[in-house]
């Protein structure tokens, strides 16, 4: 007997959506088409409408990290039986604005704190792919724009495709409000 499904209300982790046995409306097919978009894209809707969720997919989509576990979270999707050849191929950056708050004074220093620890995430994540020379200057840079710059260069450098999440960017509008 099958085990019920859970109502993923106001979870916006898909791994956790799909390993807890969570309803998952299927969006997948829309990836081939995302692809052949801009490389900039913006996805506005209400809240609560699955934006969170939806970036988080695409994270483990295209996560080159997560690339071994790409049967076991998308298999049953309309994607894993119809992958793109971008699957598991970058190095993501998955940056979540909701989580800086704080007074209008504090913004950019919470800011750049909260950017320079997801920075520091990323490297401790793809570790492998940089040499220690690099890992040692790049802990070394203060500032998390310096941090971003650098790990731009580098990976421009050595080949390596980068892609950029970020979600709740509205969330500083909502903090200066």
């Amino acid at each position: 007997m099958k085990a019920t499904k859970g109502i993923p209300y106001g979870m916006s982790n898909f791994r956790n959506v799909v390993e807890q046995n969570c309803y998952y409306v299927d969006k997948t097919m829309y990836l081939p088409l995302l692809e052949d978009q801009a490389h900039y894209l913006i996805f506005t809707r209400p809240r609560r409408f699955g934006k969170s969720l939806f970036l988080d997919m695409l994270r483990s989509y295209y996560d080159l990290a997560q690339k071994d576990d790409f049967q076991k979270l998308f298999g049953e999707l309309w994607i894993g039986k119809n992958p793109t050849p971008l699957q598991g191929k970058y190095q993501m950056l998955y940056l979540d604005f909701s989580k800086i708050g704080g007074s209008i004074d504090e913004l950019s220093q919470k800011f750049d704190a909260y950017s320079a620890v997801q920075l520091n995430g990323f490297l401790n994540r793809y570790r492998e792919y940089y040499s220690d020379e690099f890992i040692e200057s790049f802990r070394a840079a203060d500032k998390a724009l310096d941090k971003l710059h650098m790990l731009n260069d580098e990976a421009r450098r050595l080949g390596y495709p980068l892609y950029l999440i970020i979600d709740e960017y509205d969330n500083f509008t909502n903090v200066v409000l």
